[in-house]
């Protein structure tokens, strides 16, 4: 044994140097990135199964917005626990009819629903107003939207 490692220096200096660099690196990936396996959410989407809002309940939620004479379009999108509604009104609808369309989203969803996921709506106008974009929120727990601080237009 001894005869082949100093035959072989090089190639048996070689085998642990790559050896020492294999757990170096693991330790360091261990260290750096140690929750790689997790959910990107964790366990903060636990029971979200049991209140998921389904592909039909989000078309009539956008259906429901949609049919509304001051909206041009409506779009949803599910994060996490965040349901983001992206709205666009006619250019003629004013800050409270716009913000009254925040109730056409709520009757849609059952009382478990509204406790588990927080509302983020968007309603904008295609063309420059002051006073829009605006943006509602509704945490699971609050009844009510709130709404951006209204601007004074100038």
């Amino acid at each position: 044994m001894k005869r082949y490692i100093k035959e072989h220096k090089i190639v048996v200096v070689a085998v642990i140097l790559l050896l020492f660099i294999i757990v170096a690196a693991f330790f360091v990936k261990q260290v750096f990135f140690s929750n790689s396996n997790n959910a990107v959410y964790g366990n903060r989407l636990d029971g979200i199964d049991e209140v998921k809002i389904d592909s039909k309940q989000k078309k009539e939620i956008i259906n429901n917005l949609k049919n509304d004479s001051t909206v041009k379009s409506a779009t949803y999108e599910l994060q996490g626990k965040i349901i983001n509604i992206v709205i666009t009104v006619n250019d003629d609808v004013g800050l409270d009819t716009a913000k009254s369309l925040s109730n056409k989203i709520i009757e849609k969803l059952d009382k478990d629903q509204k406790k588990f996921y927080d509302i983020q709506v968007f309603i904008k106008k295609n063309n420059d107003a002051k006073d829009f974009p605006i943006i509602g929120y509704k945490h699971r727990n609050k009844d009510n939207f709130v709404w951006t601080k209204d601007r004074v237009a100038e």
